[in-house]
């Protein structure tokens, strides 16, 4: 008898996580699926790898793997999605006059990129509180990760803060806000825009139905070809180390978040008890918003959500 050979086993990309560290460590598996996982430092790693080929599954920042769908299909985004509430992440000096997003009008919002998934999110929540964008001095601190991005007419941007740290342009003045996924290390100084972080950001989530999408798992195309029933294996094994995750999660942070088991009962009351799944029907609400919001913004011509995507669920 001849002795069929077996499938190679799937190369994937992790940042560190509690969502990821069940792959990392191996503990989870799916019949008939095999996989390697290699633990990346950051997600610019893990999505330069992946845009580079040099994985067969990454997660991706969201924007940057939108931005790689309007140059060619080589990779497609399974309904397998990492979410913050990003509102509550903008920042400004202690003893300004600034209290939300809708005072950021005519100001000088530093960001780590322009481009950035957050920035998108936080321009999306300016509109929302009737802030024209156009208006805004936008100061990245760092180049856009793709080469070769362009910007749209009529928006102002200030390169002159580039390569230094949030909170050295806060505390100098040179920044009125910074906006980003989480907050600077150093808060000295510093305070949230918001005065109430948590209860807007929850508002927010609940007014709108949104909760944001920062990362998106993607596989490369020519593999899913290749290997019928891939995609479906996949979704099944991230649900499996999202669902160990979400048991494990208050124990593993306890030692600096000891009331982790309350928060997360507290989160699922104000946002539901599925607000965290993967799958099409989950998350394809906060996709559509957030691609409408790249096509509005500039970033992208136009965005085919149905075929860059799969209509997947676990």
């Amino acid at each position: 008898m001849t002795n069929m050979a077996q499938p190679a086993a799937v190369h994937i990309g992790a940042t560190p996580s509690f969502h990821t560290q069940p792959l990392l460590s191996g503990l989870i598996d799916v019949p008939g699926l095999a996989y390697r996982v290699s633990a990346t430092r950051t997600i610019d790693e893990c999505t330069m790898k992946a845009l580079r080929g040099e994985l067969d599954v990454a997660e991706m920042s969201l924007a940057t793997f939108v931005k790689a769908r309007e140059r060619d299909d080589s990779l497609v985004g399974l309904p397998v999605f990492a979410r913050k509430l990003v509102s509550q992440y903008a920042f400004c000096r202690e003893g300004s006059e600034l209290s939300g997003h809708k005072s950021l009008a005519g100001r000088r919002v530093a960001v780590p990129q322009y481009w950035l998934t957050a920035a998108l999110w936080h321009r999306w929540y300016l509109g929302m509180h009737g802030v024209d964008t156009a208006g805004v001095v936008w100061c990245p601190l760092a180049d856009d990760r793709l080469a070769g991005m362009s910007y749209p007419e009529g928006v102002q941007i200030d390169w002159s803060l580039k390569g230094r740290g949030p909170a050295d342009v806060l505390r100098s003045g040179d920044a009125d806000c910074f906006i980003f996924a989480r907050r600077p290390l150093d808060m000295t100084g510093l305070r949230y825009l918001s005065p109430d972080p948590a209860g807007e950001a929850l508002a927010l989530a609940r007014q709108t139905g949104v909760v944001p999408v920062t990362h998106v798992i993607a596989v490369r195309a020519a593999l899913l070809r290749e290997r019928p029933g891939l995609a479906g294996a996949l979704v099944e094994l991230y649900t499996r180390a999202l669902h160990h995750a979400a048991q494990e999660v208050a124990h593993e942070a306890a030692q600096f978040l000891p009331l982790g088991d309350l928060e997360q009962d507290r989160t699922r009351a104000a946002l539901g008890e599925h607000w965290n799944e993967y799958g099409w029907k989950h998350s394809e609400p906060a996709l559509r918003v957030f691609c409408e919001a790249a096509v509005a913004q500039g970033m992208v011509r136009e965005v085919d959500v149905d075929h860059a995507f799969l209509r997947l669920e676990p």
